[in-house]
């Protein structure tokens, strides 16, 4: 939600969002088996889950792009080549057409497209991934599942927590409100059934129908998916880098595949765009691996265990699974894993950088600009925030230079200072607080680079931000 606030589109989704805090599952009883909860409000400012539609996202983002003059949509076109050298990477590209049966058929038209990089956000089947050679570890996890989506009539009829699972060996089943206006449930195939099983809309509607019948509303689609666990070896070669489900592939059961996508992109970009400026060389894109590829092995190890634990069809296993979770303490919430290396904050010897890695508070703020979230007041660069005092004093005319040079906004949490703003919640003064820092350097990905303990601390901390940045860009001969 962080981040779609910072594309500008979080707004025009509000309607579509369904702020969810427990995922509810239940044992081969049918009874509550544990309850995965998230606190509230998130340490982004926002409610911890959201359920939504996913074709009114696309739409919104969509929207959004379209405003952009800087950007242009080539739809219907296939890569079929992809070359690159030291100055740029050269895509071969040819025009496909769709036929009447639905299928997608390549035309005889070609043309060239010349970039200085090229993303392979180009899904699980990535030919950009393939093309350059990258492969994938299997984490362990393969399973095949049918989803249903339906838009019923009346959404409050069904009477169902917004996010469960029943962890029957009859038979494992999902259900999640996708929004405000629409259900889906996911059935486990069972050994010896496959896909052409499901084809048949009344066999679907046999699986749904405890609980949604054809009087209830529309079923809008069904289809059945591998579920699986893979993850990319590398996300770099070259000038060219993948991103998302090219990436990476996650079980659903934490609903954070499409999450983590979007984590790469944000990734990923801020650090693109400083390569394009000339503020750092290309060795920062070599990051963008370090930072995410272990956050996305997090992501998928957690699911991973989740799917595990919900696929089990022994009947005996099943028993023996649920008195072992019922008998367990309380799940704690739920919280991603923080960053561990890459772009942050250097420290010498057994010193650790109390935040450093982790995602950044963002509270409620008023100052000059209005009232709000922190992030839409400062904008979408870096972000020094202080406990109080006058940054631009505090900072030496060379280093305050440096910082405007990168568009770093600079807050203190005095709103009588310059760039002041009142701390409305108190939530990220009781941030900097509960960890004896002055102030914090926020990254354009809201991740903490790092800290100073005290205004004296402020230079050394601007220091090693510009030393990295600069150990990146080539000296001039």
């Amino acid at each position: 939600m962080r981040l779609l606030q910072n594309l500008g589109v979080a707004g025009q989704l509000a309607d579509e969002l369904l702020p969810v805090r427990e995922y509810h599952w239940f044992g081969a009883d049918g009874e509550p088996l544990m309850t995965l909860g998230s606190a509230a409000p998130a340490v982004s400012g926002w409610e911890p889950d959201y359920m939504f539609f996913q074709p009114a996202l696309e739409a919104a983002l969509v929207g959004r792009v379209d405003e952009l003059p800087t950007v242009s949509v080539e739809r219907g076109w296939a890569a079929t080549g992809l070359t690159q050298n030291d100055d740029g990477v050269t895509l071969l590209l040819r025009r496909v057409s769709k036929t009447d049966a639905g299928t997608v058929e390549p035309t005889a038209q070609e043309r060239l497209v010349r970039a200085r990089w090229v993303i392979g956000a180009d899904g699980a089947n990535s030919y950009v991934r393939e093309t350059l050679g990258i492969t994938r570890r299997d984490l362990g996890f393969q399973e095949r599942w049918l989803v249903v989506d339906v838009e019923p009539i009346d959404m409050e009829a069904i009477d169902l927590p917004s996010a469960c699972q029943w962890c029957d060996p009859r038979r494992p089943i999902t259900h999640i409100q996708s929004g405000t206006r629409h259900r889906r449930w996911e059935f486990m195939l069972l050994p010896g059934e496959t896909a052409e099983d499901f084809a048949d809309e009344s066999r679907v509607r046999a699986l749904i129908a405890p609980w949604f019948g054809p009087d209830d509303g529309r079923l809008t689609r069904h289809a059945v998916y591998e579920f699986r666990s893979m993850l990319a070896d590398r996300m770099r070669v070259g000038r060219a880098l993948i991103v998302g489900d090219a990436a990476h592939l996650t079980p659903p059961f934490l609903g954070q595949g499409l999450c983590s996508g979007l984590r790469d992109v944000t990734n990923l970009a801020w650090k693109l765009d400083l390569v394009l400026r000339g503020a750092a060389s290309e060795a920062l894109l070599d990051t963008v691996d370090a930072e995410r590829q272990p956050q996305n092995e997090w992501v998928i190890a957690f699911a991973v265990a989740l799917g595990q634990a919900l696929c089990e069809l022994d009947p005996d296993k099943a028993i023996e699974r649920d008195t072992m979770l019922r008998a367990a303490d309380t799940p704690p919430p739920l919280a991603m894993a923080p960053l561990g290396e890459g772009f942050l904050r250097s420290v010498a010897g057994d010193e650790v950088d109390p935040l450093a890695g982790h995602l950044a508070v963002q509270g409620r703020v008023a100052g000059a600009a209005g009232e709000g979230l922190l992030d839409e007041l400062t904008g979408n660069g870096f972000t020094l925030i202080a406990q109080g005092g006058n940054l631009r004093a505090a900072v030496d005319a060379d280093r305050l230079a440096a910082l405007e040079r990168l568009g770093v906004a600079l807050v203190s949490l005095d709103e009588a200072q310059p760039g002041g703003v009142r701390d409305l919640d108190g939530r990220t003064g009781a941030w900097l607080d509960e960890h004896g820092v002055h102030a914090v350097l926020v990254r354009p990905d809201f991740y903490a680079f790092g800290t100073a303990v005290a205004p004296t601390a402020l230079p050394a901390l601007i220091d090693d931000l510009l030393d990295q940045l600069s150990a990146t860009v080539p000296a001039t001969p």
